[in-house]
Parts: C-alpha cells; sequence; structure tokens
C-alpha cells in the first residue's frame, strides 16, 4: 500500500513503509483537508462540504479556487496523484493506494460482529475472538486527537470509540464466563489503556480479582479508579463499584 494514515490516538502518515516527517512549516491546510475528508467518510464527499469547515467564510469563487489549491498542494505532500480522486466535485481517498486505520478497524469489528451474532455452543468462536482482539489492538485512542474541539470530528469519534467500548466488554465478558479471569483482567486494562474514565472497566476488573480470590489487587483498583474519577471528573465511584467494593471487605474481614 503507497500510503497509510493513522488516526487513532495520533495523526500520521507512512508513504512507501516510511513514517513522513513534517517540520514546523509543514502546509497546514493540505493536512487539514485529508482529516476532513477522513472524517467526513473518504468517499464521495463533496468539495462543499470540505469548503465550509476549511473556509466557512468565503464565498464561492475564492473557496473553489482555494479548494483546488489546497487539493494540488495535498497531493504533491502524498506524492502519488492517484490516491485523493476528484470526480463530479466529489473527493474519494482510493482504496487501491490507500490504507486508513478507521476504515480496518470498523471492517474487522464488522466481521467480528457478525461472528458474534452467529456464535452457538456448536459453532466454534476462535474467530470471532481473533477479530474482535485484532480491532481492539487497532485502535490506539480516539479518531484524530490534536483535533478535539473541532466540530467535524465529534460524529466519528464517538461512533468509533462506542464500538471499541463493545470490543472490550464483548471479549471481556466472553473470558469471564468462560473462567478465564486473568485474559479478561488483561482485556479490560487495555480499554483502560485508552480510557481511563470508563468505570466500568475498573468495576469488571475488581469481580475478576474478586472470584481470583486476590482481594488486595481488587481494592488497589478501586482506589485507582476512584483518584482518576474524582481528580478529573470531580465524582465518585456509582453504586455499583461501591457494592464491588463492599463486597471485597466483607470479605477480607472474614
Amino acid at each position: 500500500m503507497a500510503l497509510r494514515i493513522y488516526t487513532l490516538g495520533r495523526f500520521a502518515l507512512v508513504k512507501d513503509e516510511k513514517p513522513v516527517r513534517f517540520s514546523r512549516k509543514a502546509p497546514q491546510k493540505p493536512l487539514i483537508m485529508l482529516k476532513v475528508l477522513i472524517a467526513l467518510g473518504g468517499r464521495r464527499v463533496r468539495e462543499y462540504q470540505i469548503s465550509d469547515v476549511l473556509w466557512p467564510d468565503a464565498d464561492g469563487d475564492i473557496a473553489h479556487t482555494s479548494f483546488a489549491t489546497t487539493l494540488h498542494r495535498l497531493r504533491k505532500l502524498i506524492g502519488h496523484h492517484a490516491t485523493v480522486e476528484l470526480r463530479d466535485g466529489c473527493m474519494t481517498l482510493d482504496q487501491r493506494y490507500c490504507w486508513v486505520d478507521v476504515w480496518a478497524f470498523e471492517r474487522i469489528f464488522g466481521q467480528a460482529d457478525a461472528m458474534w451474532r452467529k456464535a452457538s455452543p456448536e459453532i466454534d468462536i476462535t474467530k470471532a475472538i481473533e477479530l474482535t482482539q485484532k480491532a481492539i489492538n487497532i485502535y490506539h485512542g480516539p479518531f484524530l486527537p490534536d483535533e478535539n474541539g473541532e466540530i467535524w470530528t465529534i460524529s466519528l469519534r464517538e461512533h468509533l470509540g462506542e464500538k471499541f467500548m463493545r470490543c472490550v466488554n464483548k471479549l471481556g465478558h466472553h473470558w469471564e464466563m468462560s473462567g478465564q479471569y486473568e485474559k479478561a483482567v488483561e482485556c479490560y486494562r487495555r480499554g483502560l489503556e485508552v480510557d481511563d474514565l470508563a468505570e466500568e472497566f475498573y468495576r469488571r476488573i475488581m469481580a475478576c480479582y474478586h472470584r481470583l480470590g486476590q482481594l488486595a489487587e481488587a481494592l488497589s483498583v478501586y482506589n485507582r479508579g476512584r483518584k482518576i474519577l474524582f481528580a478529573t471528573l470531580g465524582i465518585e465511584p456509582s453504586p455499583k463499584t461501591e457494592a464491588i467494593r463492599k463486597s471485597i471487605l466483607s470479605e477480607k474481614k472474614s
């Protein structure tokens, strides 16, 4: 693949297997154009949708000229003209020359989800587990974190984040139900690496350690989660989390 684009947890380009390095004077508009294109789906995105984000106050002619100039600079930056296609006033990233982590995550998530839906006691779910873990590994963090304040990132960021949470919960739940609590802990910890405010993951890790009889570790996880939630959001753990803590303390005293 001529170009690989990473947007989950960071923004990076890899061209011909080599990372693309940008100086402080790197052309920002072409890069923003690329980010917006991906945020809006990457396929058949209309010119005016891009222009409305990049040049919201410009009139039609000026916006069109700016669009054409920026597209030219983007193609030059990428070094492969065919990667970004413009046809009938619509932009598309050509999958024949371009790999995007968002697309890979979505595709693998869909495959895994379909496998879980077909799962039954008679069906081997090894492939579903493998695909779910692969999706989790691709997701290194929120979509375009450096553009966190931009409205055009919100929809896709929330959409992808929700799917990541579903992956972690699905796989973690599977390991719990099969009695493989160490694997469940590992899965939930991976979720916390991405989102350390996901209280449910702290709670599930506590429950797993409780099942393993590792009560001190369970309480340590509670304390860590409580500190992070209070420091960041100013809130205490939920009643569900407190109930698990009380159960652990009661067992520890007996």
